[in-house]
């Protein structure tokens, strides 16, 4: 049990400490990769620990150790979809520009010549 939480407890520091920075542009989608595979391999520990029927234990110092990792990487992983998200929203703005920019009177399109006469 000791050994399976130790490794845990390394792979969340790894993950903790590989998310102190957030990358711009080409260098996300690799950042984001490795971060699914960090997840992936804390994820199969977490279910080898769930079959070993772990128990937290405030009193212990690894198990507050892991809880605080944890506290840490949800908040860092936050900020990280905050960054992502805000990337598509950038980009769904520079895609809406530039359609205006290709084609500048498409909102202004009247259809002429057409008379409706509301008699009968």
């Amino acid at each position: 049990m000791d050994t399976i939480l130790n490794i845990y407890l390394q792979t969340s520091a790894q993950l903790f400490k590989y998310l102190t920075n957030i990358p711009n542009g080409e260098e996300r989608t690799q950042y984001i990769s490795k971060i699914n595979e960090y997840l992936d391999e804390r994820g199969k520990l977490v279910d080898q620990i769930k079959q070993l029927n772990f128990q937290y234990d405030e009193k212990n110092k690894t198990h507050q150790t892991l809880f605080e990792l944890d506290q840490g990487i949800q908040e860092r992983l936050s900020m990280v979809m905050e960054a992502v998200k805000e990337d598509i929203k950038d980009l769904q703005n520079t895609k809406k520009h530039e359609l205006q920019y290709i084609d500048p009177y498409e909102s202004l399109r009247i259809v002429e010549g057409r008379y409706y006469d509301g008699k009968k």
